[in-house]
């Protein structure tokens, strides 16, 4: 089973280098990124020669992002770093999160075939297999001019996925020559495509998405087209410092780009008990493992790339034989529900009340009182949540799920779909709460505070947030936006 560290926006502090070390030791560039053919942000790169001797290089990266969701703004920031001898990368930095703000450290040191590490000064602690010949920020970017490669050519490499904390091989197959454009000129630039290796582990198998280089006569990289989670299929072109300024920034709506429309209009949605959907899914080569099954939804009728999903909330009252694990009741990065404030909101959400569910719903609709509507809110620790009390309907399901757990109820996230109507009938991105009560996982939404969840609610998976200090349980969802075609057939 892998294990989820820091996501596709995870990184490193940059350190501090010599002046002394003359200037030609030194590599940069600029790229701008490009969505929906907008400047969204750019990348710079920097590598730097510690050690002629021993052929030690220090090299950083900066990705800046800025965006909008529903119409706030949205500025997004990852940084990295290795240190690279002749021989591995014998250590990383990562920070993700927006500058001044409460952002994540990783440290990682290579001890012999492992890498070990360390989240939050040490909070979390890991160590993860690191073969030997895993490239590095600088080899990643020299690899393809040292090989010299050509159309034909098929080999693999290893590389470290912050997202997956995991070294994962990548399947690379080099094509033809064709022409591309780079900011307004065109050049005729080989083609590289990458594929990494499937990870199958617990209830989400995730295939890491490909990627694709260009690469001119001397093997340097002048375009590449990645996806970055939760945005999509991203354009990548290096251009010169100058180019880099001119290049106005657009417009890109991440919110509004995520919604799947819907085939009808759904009368009081939020109350429905049930409904059947038809779901046809592109690129997937297991379409039925898009959306998880269990009580609040099962999949039927399958047939090739569509199957119908029939949706039923579980209703208090059922019995089950579910039972909690350590994670739905632990503390966590996210879900840090010992903290004083949260402690304290729990006391007079449930005002002595003893029943269970009693409890998880005085709590939905406590929040959904206490929270201020804000799609710019970073997101953060519930702790952090509980004092500024704004957010979106991620915020809202991390401070539910922390008070319920600090009311001793078992919690997690359900994270998934949810019917909104907007220049017509549509699903888009939703968290909420699942609670345990009587063996069964029964969902509460604190942004709605309806005493419970709806068939509008739509689950692609679940998470208790436990043992991950990233956003990596959001990932599964990816693999839904921009790839789904959603029918209804029945509502009840």
């Amino acid at each position: 089973m892998f294990r989820w560290l820091p996501p596709a926006f995870a990184v490193c502090y940059i350190l501090l280098v010599s002046s002394a070390i003359p200037a030609e030791t030194i590599v940069s560039f600029q790229e701008v990124i490009l969505l929906d053919g907008q400047r969204i942000g750019q990348f710079s790169f920097q590598s730097k020669l510690l050690d002629r001797a021993a052929q030690t290089y220090k090299t950083d990266t900066v990705l800046d992002l800025t965006l909008k969701r529903y119409g706030s703004p949205v500025k997004l920031r990852r940084e990295e770093s290795t240190t690279e001898s002749a021989e591995a990368v014998e250590a990383l930095l990562m920070r993700q999160g927006v500058p001044g703000s409460n952002q994540l450290l990783i440290e990682g040191q290579r001890d012999r075939d492992t890498m070990h590490i360390r989240i939050d000064g040490g909070r979390l602690e890991r160590h993860i297999p690191w073969p030997a010949g895993t490239l590095g920020l600088r080899r990643q970017q020299t690899w393809f001019a040292e090989k010299k490669v050509k159309p034909g050519d098929r080999f693999s490499f290893s590389r470290y996925e912050a997202t997956y904390n995991r070294v994962l091989t990548v399947q690379v197959e080099v094509k033809e020559k064709e022409s591309v454009e780079l900011l307004g000129e065109r050049k005729s630039l080989l083609r590289v495509e990458l594929v990494p290796e499937r990870l199958d582990g617990g209830k989400v198998s995730v295939q890491p998405p490909a990627s694709v280089l260009w690469l001119d006569e001397a093997g340097t990289i002048l375009r590449r087209q990645v996806h970055l989670d939760g945005l999509g299929t991203t354009i990548f072109l290096r251009v010169s410092r100058e180019q880099a300024v001119k290049t106005p920034l657009g417009s890109v709506d991440i919110g509004a780009r995520s919604l799947i429309a819907l085939d009808r209009t759904l009368t009081r949605p939020y109350d429905s008990r049930a409904i059947v959907y038809r779901v046809t899914v592109r690129d997937e080569a297991k379409p039925t493992e898009v959306f998880c099954q269990d009580e609040h939804q099962q999949i039927r009728e399958a047939r090739g790339a569509s199957f119908e999903l029939q949706v039923h909330p579980v209703k208090p009252g059922h019995k089950g034989e579910q039972q909690a694990e350590l994670g739905h009741l632990a503390p966590s990065h996210f879900i840090d529900h010992e903290d004083e404030t949260i402690t304290e909101l729990t006391r007079r959400a449930i005002a002595g009340e003893k029943d269970p569910w009693t409890k998880a719903v005085r709590i939905e609709r406590y929040v959904k009182h206490l929270m201020r509507k804000d799609n710019s809110a970073e997101l953060v620790p519930a702790s952090v949540i509980a004092k500024s009390l704004k957010g979106d309907c991620r915020h809202h399901a991390f401070l539910t799920t922390a008070m319920c757990r600090s009311a001793g109820l078992p919690a997690r996230t359900a994270i998934g779909l949810l019917y909104v109507y907007q220049t017509g009938p549509k699903l888009g991105f939703h968290m909420w709460t699942e609670v345990l009560v009587d063996g069964c996982w029964i969902g509460i939404d604190s942004t709605l505070a309806k005493g419970g969840v709806s068939a509008a609610h739509v689950k692609v998976t679940d998470h208790s947030w436990y043992d991950t200090a990233s956003l990596a349980p959001l990932l599964p969802v990816n693999r839904v936006l921009g790839k789904v075609r959603i029918e209804v057939l029945k509502v009840e």
